[in-house]
């Protein structure tokens, strides 16, 4: 055996494992650097945001026939959907064929959810946190920004 820096070369990690740890390093911090969003590898925006008084949130509301209004929450839709909040943050700037895409995705998993649904409504959420005298209060400012309808009826 030979002997480096007072140690055997056993006491060495194999070089696989070095170059391993390297590549996996650079794949982790690369990301944060450059601001590159591409999951695994993330900036880590979504922890490292500032979160302050005003937040937009996404709902989906399912409309039953009578005209009775239920939220529906991502946690209750099939796995795939749980992110959907993502897409339906991007429709105030798409095209119509697209909102129209996402909103017949979300009818089809909401239907799972609520099988009576005539109606789903994607609501933009403005919530701000207010200060009261008996403590916090959180001020809703829904808007309405896609209806469609199951069956692809508008």
């Amino acid at each position: 055996m030979t002997v480096t820096d007072g140690g055997t070369d056993r006491d060495r990690a194999p070089r696989a494992a070095r170059l391993l740890v390297g590549a996996a390093l650079v794949g982790l911090l690369l990301p944060g650097v450059i601001g590159f969003e591409a999951w695994p590898l993330t900036a880590w925006r979504l922890f490292s945001l500032s979160r302050d008084a005003d937040q937009t949130r996404w709902v989906l509301e399912a409309v039953d026939g009578d005209g009775g209004a239920r939220a529906v929450s991502l946690e209750e839709l099939p796995l795939g959907y749980r992110n959907a909040e993502w897409p339906m943050a991007e429709l105030p700037g798409a095209s119509g064929d697209r909102r129209d895409a996402v909103c017949r995705a979300l009818t089809d998993a909401v239907l799972e959810v609520v099988p009576d649904m005539a109606e789903l409504r994607i609501v933009r959420d403005r919530q701000t946190l207010v200060e009261t005298a008996g403590g916090w209060e959180v001020r809703h400012g829904p808007e309405v920004e896609q209806v469609c309808a199951p069956g692809g009826k508008a």
